[in-house]
């Protein structure tokens, strides 16, 4: 039996499950949000093996990863000038974050869901390929 899962950091895994905007027909009844991605995770998982989320999944999810990681990049810009009016605590803010995602992406979702290496490495080029091209395009 799976352990379910509650907290604020499971809550903010499950943000693209819950506003899946794809209908999915779930017993004759078409349904949007958690219940249709579940049913499309359910059925790809049959057809490719546990842990595959399909191309369809994998797409949606990635562009989650995207926004979250451009969302970051404002944030950290925004605080790093704010409290500490230096360029620097941006850097610092943008080498914290890879590594917390490394550590997510390549051990703590591995343990906690069963995350597959590959996917592991699709959510980890999501998140830092935007942070690396700021860093590329603005370092002096």
């Amino acid at each position: 039996m799976r352990k379910k899962r509650t907290g604020f950091y499971h809550w903010l895994v499950m943000i693209p499950d819950r506003l899946y905007p794809f209908k999915t027909d779930v017993g004759g009844q078409w349904v949007r949000g958690i219940r249709s991605y579940n049913a499309s995770l359910a059925r790809y998982q049959r057809k490719y093996g546990a842990g595959h989320y399909g191309f369809k999944l994998d797409a949606y999810r990635q562009i989650f990863h995207l926004a979250g990681s451009v969302l970051y990049l404002l944030v950290a810009a925004y605080f790093s000038q704010a409290l500490f009016g230096s360029e620097r605590a941006l850097y610092a803010f943008l080498a914290a974050a890879v590594l917390l995602i490394s550590f997510q992406e390549f051990y703590l979702h591995r343990r906690m869901y069963r995350q597959l290496w590959r996917k592991g490495i699709l959510d980890w080029l999501a998140w830092c390929v935007p942070m690396g091209l700021y860093l590329f395009t603005h370092l002096h």
